[in-house]
């Protein structure tokens, strides 16, 4: 009996530690991208978006993770690039460390037929960030949305881009979409897609949530950050189109365990009636 016992023992110990490595050297360091369509009745043209969001770059994700990202983006020859935000983990804390010019140059070689956009998240206030973010990703060639919109003509579609939910300011009245065009709308937090109202077609992107970044049941959705609401990752249909992606860096600990960091592709199709 004690044999077997410490068979058992042995074997839990050797579990605990091949996962405590997988999701700290292993997960961490992985990069998949996911497929999505959407559908509209908008009689408009077909229409590739990718979307990545929370890279949190700094002391848990080094910017050296920025060729790779750059990379399978540009592999994907989007019409449209899209980022959700928080671009760095804690900007005072890190900056020291950070290459600011390598992650400049790879961010800026993210290329898109009509264009890259981007908006703030809330680490891209807190942190110190709120001092450079809008400059840096301009420089990296993103326009920076803050409760604006660009109207993309060949394809019908109208990018809206919120101020963070958290520590920006958007007064309600910009959440009310009068317009009847395809509206693409990226909130960082998807609590703000739940106030979002409008006619035409929609589409929300977040990110935020990380997924819970540990993917473990019950224990997951109590550890989501202010902001998340109900929302964990991935695709909500109801009652507005919403995908949550889990994001690609780490914050608050160096773990990811059922939640690979994540690229988007998403193709917007005309329904045929």
């Amino acid at each position: 009996m004690k044999k077997r016992w410490k068979r058992i023992l042995s074997a839990l110990a050797a579990f605990i530690f091949l996962s405590f490595c997988y999701a700290r050297y292993v997960e961490p360091n992985l990069l998949v991208v996911k497929e999505i369509a959407v559908e509209t009745d908008k009689d408009m043209e077909e229409c590739k978006i990718v979307f990545f969001t929370d890279t949190h770059f700094g002391s848990l994700y080094d910017e050296g993770h920025a060729g790779e990202i750059a990379d399978k983006i540009n592999e994907l020859e989007a019409d449209i690039v899209v980022f959700g935000g928080d671009l760095f983990d804690n900007y005072t804390r890190d900056r020291e460390m950070l290459d600011l010019e390598y992650l400049q140059k790879e961010l800026g070689r993210i290329y898109a037929k009509s264009g890259k956009y981007a908006v703030f998240g809330n680490h891209d206030y807190g942190g110190g960030a709120s001092r450079i973010y809008r400059e840096f990703m301009e420089e990296c060639g993103f326009c920076v949305l803050v409760n604006e919109s660009a109207f993309l003509e060949e394809y019908g579609i109208e990018i809206v881009g919120f101020d963070d939910y958290l520590l920006g300011g958007t007064e309600p009245d910009s959440y009310l979409l009068q317009s009847e065009n395809f509206h693409l709308i990226i909130t960082h937090e998807p609590a703000g897609s739940k106030i979002v109202e409008g006619s035409g077609g929609n589409l929300i992107l977040s990110g935020h949530t990380h997924g819970g970044q540990v993917s473990i049941p019950y224990f997951t959705r109590k550890r989501l950050p202010a902001g998340s609401d109900q929302f964990v990752k991935g695709f909500y249909k109801e009652p507005v189109p919403v995908y949550v992606s889990s994001g690609i860096g780490l914050t608050r600990y160096p773990f990811r365990m059922f939640n690979i960091p994540e690229i988007i592709e998403i193709r917007i199709l005309a329904r045929n009636i």
